[in-house]
C-alpha cells in the first residue's frame, strides 16, 4: 500500500516537472507550468500555500505564476476562504495549447510575417520570398489547428483519421 502510494506521489511529481519543462518550450516558464499541472491534478480549489508545498517553490515564486495563468484564463480564483484565495484550473491540456498557439501566432509569427514583408520592399532576394511564404504557411496551420480544437463535432479521433 505505502509503495503505491509512493508511485503515485512519483508520477503526479514526474507529470509536474515534465508539464513545467513543456511551459518553458511554451514560452510562460517552468514555474508557471508547474504550478498548472499541481492545479490540474488538484480536485479540491488550492491556496498558494498549498501550491508552494507541492511544487516546493516560495510563495514569491507561486504568485507571480498564478497572474499569469491567470491573465491566460488557463486557472480562475474560485473563492476566498479566510483571506486565502483558492485556485483551480479552468482549461484542459488541449484548449490551453490553443492559447499558446495563439499567443505564438500573435507575438511571434505575424510580427515577423510583417517585417519579412517590410524587408521585401527595399530588398528584391528571393530567399525573403520564400521565408514570407514559409511563415504564411505556418500562420494557416497553426490557425486551422487553433479553429479545430474548439469545433465541439468534431471528435479528436476523427481528426486523427481525417489528417491520417
Amino acid at each position: 500500500m505505502k509503495k503505491m502510494k509512493n508511485n503515485i506521489i512519483k508520477k503526479e511529481k514526474n507529470f509536474i516537472d515534465e508539464t513545467g519543462n513543456l511551459a518553458k518550450r511554451w514560452g510562460l516558464g517552468g514555474p508557471a507550468g508547474r504550478v498548472w499541472a499541481t492545479l490540474l491534478l488538484s480536485e479540491p480549489p488550492l491556496s498558494q500555500k498549498e501550491i508552494a508545498k507541492k511544487t516546493g517553490y516560495s510563495l514569491s515564486l507561486v504568485s507571480p505564476s498564478l497572474k499569469l495563468l491567470e491573465n491566460l484564463n488557463m486557472i480562475k480564483l474560485v473563492r476566498k476562504e479566510n483571506k486565502k484565495k483558492l485556485y483551480t484550473q479552468v482549461l484542459s491540456f488541449v484548449e490551453a495549447f490553443n492559447v499558446i498557439i495563439k499567443r505564438f501566432l500573435q507575438n511571434d509569427i505575424q510580427p515577423l510575417i510583417k517585417d519579412l514583408e517590410h524587408l521585401k520592399k527595399f530588398n528584391n532576394n528571393p530567399k525573403i520570398s520564400n521565408l514570407i511564404k514559409d511563415y504564411k504557411q505556418l500562420e494557416t496551420y497553426l490557425s486551422w489547428f487553433e479553429k479545430t480544437i474548439f469545433l465541439k463535432k468534431i471528435s479528436i479521433d476523427k481528426i486523427g483519421r481525417i489528417l491520417g
